[in-house]
Protein backbone atom coordinates (compact mmCIF):
# COMPACT_ATOMS: atom_id res chain seq x y z
CA UNK A 1 0.00 0.00 0.00
CA UNK A 2 1.15 3.63 -0.44
CA UNK A 3 3.71 4.55 2.19
CA UNK A 4 3.10 7.34 4.66
CA UNK A 5 4.63 10.64 3.52
CA UNK A 6 6.55 10.85 6.82
CA UNK A 7 8.12 7.44 6.22
CA UNK A 8 11.92 7.84 5.74
CA UNK A 9 11.86 5.64 2.61
CA UNK A 10 9.14 7.82 1.08
CA UNK A 11 11.00 11.01 1.95
CA UNK A 12 14.10 9.62 0.25
CA UNK A 13 12.08 8.68 -2.87
CA UNK A 14 10.48 12.13 -3.00
CA UNK A 15 13.91 13.76 -2.70
CA UNK A 16 15.25 11.62 -5.56
CA UNK A 17 12.18 12.44 -7.67
CA UNK A 18 12.64 16.19 -7.11
CA UNK A 19 16.33 15.85 -7.96
CA UNK A 20 15.39 14.10 -11.21
CA UNK A 21 12.87 16.82 -12.11
CA UNK A 22 15.52 19.45 -11.40
CA UNK A 23 17.99 17.57 -13.64
CA UNK A 24 15.45 17.71 -16.50
CA UNK A 25 15.09 21.48 -16.02
CA UNK A 26 18.90 21.77 -16.08
CA UNK A 27 18.94 19.63 -19.26
CA UNK A 28 21.02 17.02 -17.42
CA UNK A 29 18.93 14.28 -19.00
CA UNK A 30 21.38 11.41 -18.40
CA UNK A 31 21.24 11.99 -14.64
CA UNK A 32 17.45 12.44 -14.73
CA UNK A 33 16.87 9.22 -16.63
CA UNK A 34 19.04 7.23 -14.18
CA UNK A 35 17.08 8.59 -11.20
CA UNK A 36 13.67 8.10 -12.84
CA UNK A 37 14.57 4.55 -13.88
CA UNK A 38 15.48 3.53 -10.33
CA UNK A 39 12.14 4.88 -9.06
CA UNK A 40 10.20 3.42 -12.00
CA UNK A 41 11.31 -0.05 -10.91
CA UNK A 42 10.01 0.50 -7.33
CA UNK A 43 7.37 1.10 -8.93
CA UNK A 44 6.62 4.83 -8.78
CA UNK A 45 4.16 5.65 -11.54
CA UNK A 46 4.94 9.33 -12.12
CA UNK A 47 8.60 8.34 -12.47
CA UNK A 48 7.59 5.64 -14.99
CA UNK A 49 5.80 8.26 -17.06
CA UNK A 50 8.72 10.71 -16.93
CA UNK A 51 11.13 7.93 -17.88
CA UNK A 52 8.88 7.02 -20.84
CA UNK A 53 8.79 10.67 -21.97
CA UNK A 54 12.60 10.90 -21.95
CA UNK A 55 13.04 7.57 -23.75
CA UNK A 56 10.44 8.56 -26.34
CA UNK A 57 12.22 11.88 -26.90
CA UNK A 58 15.68 10.34 -26.99
CA UNK A 59 16.99 12.58 -24.22
CA UNK A 60 19.67 11.17 -21.91
CA UNK A 61 19.70 7.93 -23.92
CA UNK A 62 19.05 7.05 -27.56
CA UNK A 63 15.37 7.05 -28.48
CA UNK A 64 13.78 3.71 -27.59
CA UNK A 65 10.09 3.26 -28.42
CA UNK A 66 9.92 -0.26 -26.97
CA UNK A 67 11.13 0.79 -23.51
CA UNK A 68 9.10 4.00 -23.65
CA UNK A 69 5.96 1.94 -24.32
CA UNK A 70 6.81 -0.55 -21.55
CA UNK A 71 7.04 2.21 -18.94
CA UNK A 72 4.17 4.33 -20.27
CA UNK A 73 1.75 1.39 -20.09
CA UNK A 74 2.76 0.72 -16.48
CA UNK A 75 2.33 4.41 -15.66
CA UNK A 76 -1.10 4.34 -17.34
CA UNK A 77 -2.15 1.40 -15.16
CA UNK A 78 -0.87 3.33 -12.15
CA UNK A 79 -3.32 6.13 -12.89
CA UNK A 80 -1.14 8.63 -14.79
CA UNK A 81 -3.59 9.95 -17.39
CA UNK A 82 -1.00 11.53 -19.71
CA UNK A 83 0.72 8.14 -20.02
CA UNK A 84 -2.24 6.76 -21.98
CA UNK A 85 -1.86 9.37 -24.75
CA UNK A 86 1.88 8.72 -24.90
CA UNK A 87 1.35 4.95 -25.11
CA UNK A 88 -1.24 5.35 -27.86
CA UNK A 89 1.17 7.50 -29.88
CA UNK A 90 4.03 5.02 -29.49
CA UNK A 91 2.09 1.81 -30.14
CA UNK A 92 1.14 3.11 -33.60
CA UNK A 93 4.86 3.32 -34.46
CA UNK A 94 5.63 -0.31 -33.62
CA UNK A 95 4.93 -3.53 -35.54
CA UNK A 96 2.00 -5.40 -33.88
CA UNK A 97 4.27 -8.33 -32.96
CA UNK A 98 6.64 -6.02 -31.07
CA UNK A 99 3.75 -4.26 -29.31
CA UNK A 100 2.43 -7.68 -28.22
CA UNK A 101 5.86 -8.55 -26.81
CA UNK A 102 5.78 -5.35 -24.75
CA UNK A 103 2.27 -6.22 -23.56
CA UNK A 104 3.58 -9.58 -22.34
CA UNK A 105 6.44 -7.89 -20.49
CA UNK A 106 4.02 -5.52 -18.74
CA UNK A 107 1.89 -8.51 -17.69
CA UNK A 108 4.98 -10.30 -16.35
CA UNK A 109 6.03 -7.19 -14.41
CA UNK A 110 2.60 -6.98 -12.78
CA UNK A 111 2.60 -10.72 -12.01
CA UNK A 112 6.01 -10.34 -10.35
CA UNK A 113 4.67 -7.51 -8.17
CA UNK A 114 1.72 -9.67 -7.09
CA UNK A 115 4.13 -12.52 -6.32
CA UNK A 116 6.06 -10.04 -4.14
CA UNK A 117 2.81 -9.22 -2.27
CA UNK A 118 2.34 -5.75 -3.80
CA UNK A 119 -1.43 -5.49 -3.39
CA UNK A 120 -1.65 -2.35 -5.54
CA UNK A 121 -0.68 -4.50 -8.52
CA UNK A 122 -3.89 -6.57 -8.24
CA UNK A 123 -6.40 -4.03 -9.65
CA UNK A 124 -3.72 -2.85 -12.10
CA UNK A 125 -3.39 -6.44 -13.37
CA UNK A 126 -7.18 -6.62 -13.72
CA UNK A 127 -7.20 -3.36 -15.67
CA UNK A 128 -4.29 -4.58 -17.80
CA UNK A 129 -6.57 -7.33 -19.16
CA UNK A 130 -9.12 -4.70 -20.22
CA UNK A 131 -7.03 -1.78 -21.46
CA UNK A 132 -3.54 -2.97 -22.45
CA UNK A 133 -4.21 -6.28 -24.21
CA UNK A 134 -5.05 -5.99 -27.89
CA UNK A 135 -8.48 -7.56 -27.17
CA UNK A 136 -10.13 -7.20 -23.73
CA UNK A 137 -9.95 -10.36 -21.58
CA UNK A 138 -13.02 -9.98 -19.38
CA UNK A 139 -12.53 -13.37 -17.72
CA UNK A 140 -9.13 -12.58 -16.24
CA UNK A 141 -10.19 -9.01 -15.45
CA UNK A 142 -13.11 -10.48 -13.49
CA UNK A 143 -10.83 -12.86 -11.59
CA UNK A 144 -8.41 -10.15 -10.46
CA UNK A 145 -11.07 -7.52 -9.76
CA UNK A 146 -12.89 -10.16 -7.67
CA UNK A 147 -9.73 -10.69 -5.61
CA UNK A 148 -9.20 -6.92 -5.28
CA UNK A 149 -12.78 -6.42 -4.09
CA UNK A 150 -12.51 -9.36 -1.65
CA UNK A 151 -9.53 -7.78 0.12
CA UNK A 152 -11.22 -4.36 0.32
CA UNK A 153 -9.15 -2.50 -2.26
CA UNK A 154 -11.08 0.71 -3.01
CA UNK A 155 -13.21 1.19 -6.12
CA UNK A 156 -12.90 -2.39 -7.33
CA UNK A 157 -16.37 -3.82 -6.60
CA UNK A 158 -18.00 -1.85 -9.43
CA UNK A 159 -15.18 -2.80 -11.79
CA UNK A 160 -15.71 -6.46 -10.88
CA UNK A 161 -19.43 -6.16 -11.56
CA UNK A 162 -18.81 -4.41 -14.89
CA UNK A 163 -16.49 -7.22 -15.97
CA UNK A 164 -19.02 -9.83 -14.83
CA UNK A 165 -21.69 -8.21 -17.01
CA UNK A 166 -19.53 -9.03 -20.06
CA UNK A 167 -19.19 -12.73 -19.21
CA UNK A 168 -21.54 -15.53 -20.26
CA UNK A 169 -23.36 -16.79 -17.16
CA UNK A 170 -22.39 -20.41 -17.94
CA UNK A 171 -18.71 -19.46 -17.42
CA UNK A 172 -19.11 -17.69 -14.08
CA UNK A 173 -18.93 -20.70 -11.77
CA UNK A 174 -15.69 -21.86 -13.36
CA UNK A 175 -14.17 -18.38 -13.12
CA UNK A 176 -15.23 -18.06 -9.47
CA UNK A 177 -13.55 -21.38 -8.70
CA UNK A 178 -10.36 -20.19 -10.42
CA UNK A 179 -10.55 -16.98 -8.39
CA UNK A 180 -10.83 -18.91 -5.13
CA UNK A 181 -7.86 -21.09 -6.11
CA UNK A 182 -5.71 -18.00 -6.71
CA UNK A 183 -6.98 -16.33 -3.54
CA UNK A 184 -5.94 -19.40 -1.52
CA UNK A 185 -2.63 -19.80 -3.36
CA UNK A 186 -1.51 -16.27 -2.47
CA UNK A 187 -3.05 -16.43 1.03
CA UNK A 188 -4.59 -12.99 0.49
CA UNK A 189 -6.03 -11.36 3.61
CA UNK A 190 -8.67 -8.60 3.56
CA UNK A 191 -7.38 -5.15 4.49
CA UNK A 192 -9.15 -3.12 7.19
CA UNK A 193 -12.22 -1.50 5.65
CA UNK A 194 -11.74 2.21 4.96
CA UNK A 195 -14.57 4.35 6.24
CA UNK A 196 -15.56 7.82 5.06
CA UNK A 197 -12.82 10.37 5.55
CA UNK A 198 -10.18 7.76 4.79
CA UNK A 199 -10.06 6.33 8.31
CA UNK A 200 -10.18 2.62 9.04
CA UNK A 201 -13.68 1.54 9.95
CA UNK A 202 -13.92 0.11 13.45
Amino acid sequence: MPANASDPQTQMENKAFKEAVRAVKDKNYAHAITLFEAQAKMPRHDAQHNLAVLLNAGKGRPRNYVEALFWSWQAQLGGIEDAEDLANDIVDLLPPKVADEVRSRVGEALQARIDANDLNAIPQFANYHLTILAEPDYANAYIWYSIAAAINLPETSDARDDAESQIDSKDLVDLQMKTQTLFDKYKFKPLPAIGKGGKNAS
